[in-house]
């Protein structure tokens, strides 16, 4: 969940081969984290977790800002959208790990990819954003589907603090990129990750020690950790790396694959049972959101001829 490289077609580095290869990859970095977290969520804090998420994160991504930028690896240039990016951002993941804890993987992983209708629900309270009929029909009907979802027959076990989580982490993930689009993205990437990461593993580590919160106390959650939080060094590099190789226009879909993979690795890993319910509301819940990516491709693609 962090930002993106620069824009592949005004960099003139298409390679659509490559970057649909390494996106697909890094989705399915992204699922097998979320795989791990829940595995250890039974016996280690969700503050725990993102600790060791947070700090093992960094030592590939400062080498990544040290490589592209030298002596500037940790320059910025607007401290107040880097500052909303990391609350945000930091929020958002809290909320996703905490409902892998209270909910199950395939839910979790669908209500994440209603992230794309509170972008547009927010806009116009946020940014002032004209908002047509046609996209707030989306947004509706979006919304319908993640209701089916959480159909008790659909989402056996939920509890109303895994359902604020679940929906925590797409909102507030909204509010992240709400931010950008508002402030705009004048610093490098490679440095803002450096500086989210490492403020999210001071915010943790001070947590962990305030809290007094549970740490690995066998070798297997140790190592499961210490994957969590490599792993999520290369699906951040990853998430870079396919942006300047492909336009978001075509990504932005792809991120999708993440719900059949995750319905999957809960089948798999967690005895999750695939419903009706479930595979109908994530259909509602893709439609609804690619219909309004293409609609607002349409619109800046009119608003720039």
């Amino acid at each position: 969940m962090s930002g993106a490289g620069g824009n592949a077609a005004e960099d003139g580095q298409v390679n659509l081969p490559v970057g649909v290869s390494v996106a697909v990859g890094e989705i399915a970095i992204m699922v097998a984290v979320s795989v791990l977290v829940k595995l250890v969520s039974a016996d280690i804090d969700t503050v725990t977790v993102l600790l060791f998420r947070y700090l093992l994160c960094l030592p590939l991504l400062v080498g990544t800002a040290i490589w592209q930028r030298g002596g500037k690896a940790l320059s910025i240039t607007a401290p107040k959208t880097l500052a909303i990016r990391i609350v945000t951002g930091l929020i958002s993941l809290a909320c996703f790990y905490a409902a892998l804890d209270l909910m199950a993987l395939s839910l979790v992983t669908v209500l994440f990819q209603t992230l794309t209708l509170f972008v547009t629900f927010l806009a116009p309270l946020l940014l002032g954003e004209r908002v047509g009929w046609r996209r707030w029909s989306a947004v509706i009907v979006g919304f319908g589907g993640t209701m089916l979802l959480l159909n008790p027959s659909a989402a056996a076990g939920w509890t109303m603090a895994g359902l604020l989580f679940g929906l925590g982490a797409p909102f507030f993930g909204a509010m992240m990129m709400i931010s950008l689009r508002k402030l705009g993205r004048r610093d490098s990437p490679a440095t803002t990750a450096v500086w989210h990461n490492g403020c999210g593993a001071l915010i943790f580590a001070g947590i962990v020690v305030v809290t007094g919160a549970r740490m690995p106390s066998t070798s297997t959650d140790l190592a499961i950790l210490v994957a969590v939080g490599v792993l999520s060094s290369f699906q951040q590099f990853g998430l870079a790396l396919s942006h300047k190789l492909v336009p978001a226009s075509i990504l932005a879909p792809l991120h999708y694959l993440s719900i059949p993979m995750g319905i999957a690795a809960g089948i798999l890993m967690f005895g999750e049972v695939l419903t009706a319910e479930i595979i109908i509301g994530s259909t509602i819940i893709i439609a609804s959101s690619i219909f309004i990516l293409r609609r607002e491709r349409q619109i800046r693609s009119a608003a720039g001829s």
